[in-house]
């Protein structure tokens, strides 16, 4: 067996100033002969992480191979539908850009968006494919991310310690399919990024070290901030203590620590300033967004469950930090402890980071500071991928000095009582008790092997063996994991997004476009997604984003929009009113399952003129829904009766303050109310609060699921009003509490609103041309009082009047309103710039200075040095 030194060393094969040794592996200088391996076993290590994804997919079935579906969950209703709006931008097909989206929630600010969700630079890939096949270039994204995460590990494990490049790249395979990837990663694309951006950051980091290529370090921090600032958030802290350890264990000196440190800070600082319009947007967009603090998310774990999590294949429910890497890479960890060949410091710093960094997950305010200071509403441990890097980053510093036989027997051992002390929690089932038992002893027994072996020939054999049990493993895994994950055991399955009945509404609304004149919207069935208007290409409500503004939902709440997940989730329009107040001209009816039909609608432009004083009450009660969109056309159209319990001794309670349904003023009432109003008028139900069957004597049961302030119903149509005027409706509930508003009913006087639409039209209808976040409305010559537009006034809107200052807008019922003046005006102009983005590009031209100084001072750094070597 070939000597392996067991003295203690510099971390890296370099002298103490912390330039590299000539001849080091990685050195400047080293004949290319001898680097070419590591590329090789980069690109192997990558090849066999997405051949064993695909596998483990293709073995149960699941899309793109198989009838199994993979977008669940958000993947279905937001990354899918993303991708379909960046493939409309690529090709110019949509209503917008990059900075505003006039498709979703009747129009909101993108950017935030974009950053967020697509900014991954292989999302780009989905304008390469057929529009109705987005979902495939979206799983592209995810697998070739967990490729270039394996690459670039393999890349960084060599940088930690010289050795076999075959051995750290089958340790890097069980970093790119760890268990965050595999339960949580892989179904969120942009967040597969952080896969990536751990071992860049860490490969940047020890550049540091060695005080080259500084700019280039820049442009990774920026690179992994652009392309998702949340994951990268969490890498650039674990890269940082990776640092620390290294520098902590390294012989040096003081000075060149804090030179390494100084690096460090202005590296990331200037990465991350190139980075600022992501990282100030979408920080902005966040800080104005429906607030989130109404949830509660726990990270307490079981200390067994916890422990059971590192067994490959093991899911845990409720959630616990997902951070499997493989049999290899894990007993290897175990090995550690054991191998004499790493100096007691090092053995000692790598367990100290593994177990503070475990418990720092279930720990709420270490937690949180992963978390950027607030626990998320979904699952808790997103940073796990973080774990999971420096269990491969130690296994490699086990590895690459060559335990000897007792070392691994030693952490076969600790596998073995993991084992017995897991087996039976609920973390482990069939599939990862199987997988660690038979890949356990699979990999020791080879490690063992090539422990021994003295021949270069044996070692290839053992570690090509090695790589088939490797493969083999991840691709159970990942099989295991999507058995156990399969949308279908929870359920019936759903088809893909793009469903047939999908295209077939993109088909019919179609030739009723005639943006920016009016919208379409497919209506308020969700026919595929919580992002209906996205996934089909059309306009409307149905928009589910973290970014919804508090304006936005609090103003379309207000005019009887119904919402979810605490508003982040909008709901398309129900009824006629609120539908021409948006500018709905064309919509959608479901026939069936097959098939669907589009009928035009009554509405406004997307910009019409109220005269002054037209928002004035109109008999509602004041702070009513009525009351706002009678004001919001300018007209009365509905009648508010009272209503009457028919059986007041049972039942639901009616409650004059429609913002506290549970109002001490209650009164007792019943379950089947009456009240009068005009006949053929329909009546409409606003109760947001409400969880109930409603029915309408004779008419169609409508399911109203309120439940504040996670979810508020939408104002829903219950009948027409009979010849008598008499209308009878039935609430059926099964729970207790429940109370109906007492100006809960509308009657909706049907020519009235007509005939207010047609007067807007006729008098103050404008002819609107729409940029990507802008819009020009000519209006009749000489209009006053308020220019009205059909989208809501979030922060971002200025507009100017007959080309005079820009102004923010103001709020018409929740509207966005330009006020024109009283001595007459003819044109507005108004554009959206995404709050933080004039920040976010001045930080990014400080940025582009630093690196610009960093290119300069290196150059004259290499002249000097020239100099003196030449003299």
């Amino acid at each position: 067996m070939s000597h392996v030194p067991t003295s203690s060393a510099p971390v890296l094969p370099r002298t103490t100033d912390g330039r590299y040794r000539p001849g080091a592996p990685g050195a400047p200088g080293t004949p290319a002969r001898r680097r070419r391996p590591g590329a090789l076993a980069a690109l192997v290590s990558a090849l066999m992480s997405m051949t064993a994804y695909c596998a483990g997919l293709a073995a149960h079935g699941t899309y793109p191979f198989g009838p199994s579906p993979r977008a669940d969950n958000d993947l279905r209703h937001q990354y899918v539908p993303f991708h379909t709006q960046l493939w409309d931008l690529q090709h110019g097909a949509a209503h917008g850009d990059l900075l505003y989206n006039w498709q979703s929630g009747y129009g909101v600010g993108f950017l935030g968006d974009f950053f967020t969700y697509l900014a991954n630079p292989f999302s780009w890939l989905v304008g390469l494919f057929p529009r109705d096949q987005s979902e495939f270039p979206v799983f592209l994204v995810s697998l070739f991310s967990m490729g270039l995460a394996a690459a670039a590990m393999t890349v960084f494990l060599g940088r930690l310690r010289p050795g076999s490049p075959w051995l750290r790249a089958l340790i890097s395979v069980g970093y790119a399919l760890c268990g965050w990837n595999l339960a949580e990663g892989a179904i969120v694309p942009m967040w597969m990024w952080g896969l990536v951006a751990l071992p860049l950051l860490a490969i940047a980091a020890d550049w540091c070290l060695t005080g080259r290529r500084r700019v280039l370090g820049s442009l990774l921090v920026a690179l992994c901030w652009y392309a998702n600032f949340y994951t990268a958030a969490m890498a650039t802290l674990a890269a940082a203590l990776v640092l620390l350890l290294r520098l902590a264990t390294a012989d040096t000196d003081r000075p060149t620590r804090l030179r390494v440190l100084w690096r460090a800070a202005t590296m990331t600082a200037t990465g991350m300033l190139l980075a600022a319009p992501a990282i100030v947007v979408c920080a902005l967009a966040n800080a104005q967004a429906q607030p989130t603090d109404k949830y509660v998310v726990s990270v307490a774990t079981p200390a067994l469950g916890y422990l059971a999590m590192f067994l490959p294949g093991s899911i845990a429910s409720p959630s616990a930090p997902n951070v499997f890497t493989g049999s290899l890479v894990l007993l290897l960890v175990l090995a550690l402890p054991f191998q004499s060949r790493v100096p007691v410091r090092e053995r000692i710093a790598w367990a100290a980071l593994i177990v503070l960094t475990a418990l720092s997950f279930v720990y709420t305010p270490t937690a949180k500071l992963w978390q950027g200071l607030a626990l998320p509403h979904g699952a808790p441990f997103r940073e796990s991928f973080v774990l999971s890097g420096f269990l491969a980053m130690a296994a490699w510093v086990c590895l690459a000095r060559m335990p000897r036989p007792r070392a691994l027997l030693g952490g076969a051992a600790l596998l073995s009582l993991l084992l017995a002390l897991t087996y039976d929690a609920q973390p482990v089932g069939g599939h990862a008790l199987t997988g660690s038992l038979v890949g356990g002893a699979a990999v020791t027994g080879l490690l063992l092997l090539y422990a021994r072996g003295r021949r270069r020939r044996a070692r290839g054999a053992v570690v090509a063996l090695l790589a088939v049990t490797v493969l083999a493993g991840a691709t159970y895994s990942v099989y295991g994991l999507t058995d156990l994950l399969d949308p279908a055991k929870r359920g019936p399955a759903r088809a893909q997004t793009m469903t047939e009945l999908g295209l077939n509404v993109r088909r019919v609304l179609a030739p009723h476009e005639d943006w920016p004149a009016t919208r379409t919207d497919p209506g308020p069935g969700v026919f595929v997604t919580n992002n209906d208007a996205m996934l089909l290409g059309t306009g409307g409500g149905s928009y589910y984003s973290s970014y919804i503004t508090k304006e936005t939902a609090d103003a379309l709440a207000g005019l009887g929009l119904g919402e979810a997940m605490g508003g982040r989730h909008l709901w398309p329009v129900r009824d006629p009113v609120l539908q021409a107040l948006l500018g709905i001209g064309a919509t959608v009816d479901v026939i069936d399952t097959d098939g669907a039909r589009a009928r035009d609608t009554t509405a406004l432009p997307l910009v019409a003129v109220r005269p002054p004083g037209s928002d004035r009450a109109y008999g509602a009660p004041a702070d009513s829904v009525w009351a706002r969109r009678q004001a919001a056309l300018g007209a009365r159209v509905y009648e508010v009766p009272a209503l009457t319990a028919q059986d007041p001794r049972r039942g639901l309670r009616l409650s004059p303050d429609t913002a506290d349904p549970a109002d001490a003023r209650a009164v007792p009432a019943g379950n089947t109310f009456t009240a009068q109003c005009t006949p053929g008028a329909r009546a409409f139900l606003h109760a947001p609060a409400l969880r109930a069957d409603v029915a309408a004597a004779g008419g169609a049961s409508e399911g109203f699921y309120g439940d504040p302030p996670q979810r508020l119903a939408p104002l829903k149509e219950l009948g027409t009003v009979p010849a008598d005027g008499r209308f009878v409706f039935t609430v059926r509930t099964g729970e207790d509490g429940q109370s109906l508003p007492a100006d809960a009913l509308g009657c909706l006087d049907v020519p009235a609103f007509e005939q207010a639409v047609r007067t807007l039209r006729e008098t103050g209808g404008a002819a609107v041309e729409a940029g990507g976040h802008s819009l020009t409305a000519r209006l009749p010559k000489g209009s006053t009082g308020t220019a009205v537009v059909a989208t809501t006034a979030p922060p971002g809107w200025t507009c100017s009047v007959d080309g005079g200052p820009a102004r923010p807008p103001v709020s018409y019922q929740g509207l966005l309103g330009v006020p024109l003046g009283k001595g007459g005006a003819d044109r507005i102009e108004c554009a959206y710039t995404p709050p933080g983005l004039s920040a976010g590009l001045a930080g990014t031209g400080a940025g582009a200075l630093a690196l610009l100084g960093m290119a300069v001072a290196a150059r004259l750094r290499g002249r000097r040095s020239s100099g003196r070597r030449s003299g």
